[in-house]
């Protein structure tokens, strides 16, 4: 009875430990089951600077971590960031034939999913709706029945979001700029193409594009996360023009 009675009081500390500690990274062993239309309710309703905690965010340098296999490990999986505590929310009940939402690929995703990005745990972007709103990335993954082999993360925004480039290069993320597109025939837009390294994780490829209006507004910013670097090379579209390559 005193064994159970302790194993009790070990376990109410623990919970108590997470509850009073919002901020802790997002990790897939938690143990807090997240109310996510309550918490992205409380973002809506908050007023500017939006500031968001871990059960609805992340920064983008957690964010595309998660999409990346394990050193030791094999393909990455479906089940990847869908358990219970993601901050996540996912629109797709496991694998479909297509999503709903805007992708930069020919194939169609088969998980689609949005998510709160943040920068030093503020909002990185605000929409205008009938208020000032926080800005959504979405997620869609590509792959095949050996697991996931492509990731894009999209935003519409009337703003370049070169500065987070500048952070994701402060971070744990190794980016060495292997392809780059210099904007040809006054077009708003470009198409890089970088190594990605991660201590732990598998290489992988990480590309960024961005397109705007002829104005400078109204902006797509799109960063894929290939595994594979001749599929990521195939998908560079203006490598006939003022394209240059690396080593």
């Amino acid at each position: 009875m005193k064994r159970n009675a302790l194993v009790l009081i070990t376990i109410f500390i623990g919970l108590l430990g997470c509850v009073s500690n919002p901020e802790k990274p997002y990790t897939q062993a938690s143990g807090i089951e997240i109310n996510r239309d309550e918490c992205i309710k409380k973002v809506r309703s908050s007023n500017s600077p939006f500031y968001l905690g871990k059960q609805c965010s992340l920064e983008l340098s957690e964010l595309i971590q998660l999409f990346l296999p394990l050193e030791s490990g094999v393909a990455l999986s479906w089940e990847v960031a869908a358990d219970v505590n993601t901050p996540i929310n996912w629109k797709t009940i496991g694998r479909s034939s297509g999503c709903d939402g805007t992708s930069e690929s020919l194939s169609a995703p088969e998980r689609c999913g949005e998510i709160f990005v943040t920068e030093k745990g503020l909002i990185d972007h605000t929409v205008l709706e009938k208020t000032v709103q926080p800005g959504i990335w979405t997620i869609l993954l590509f792959g095949s029945n050996a697991g996931v082999n492509k990731v894009e993360l999209n935003v519409e925004a009337d703003i370049t979001l070169d500065h987070l480039l500048d952070n994701l290069k402060q971070s744990n993320l190794k980016l060495n700029l292997i392809a780059k597109n210099d904007p040809w025939y006054g077009a708003t837009m470009k198409e890089n193409l970088y190594d990605l390294k991660v201590s732990g994780k598998q290489d992988a490829w990480l590309k960024e594009d961005m397109s705007c209006g002829v104005s400078g507004e109204h902006c797509t910013f799109t960063l894929t996360i290939f595994h594979n670097k001749d599929e990521a090379i195939k998908t560079l579209q203006y490598q006939n023009h003022d394209m240059k390559f690396g080593q």
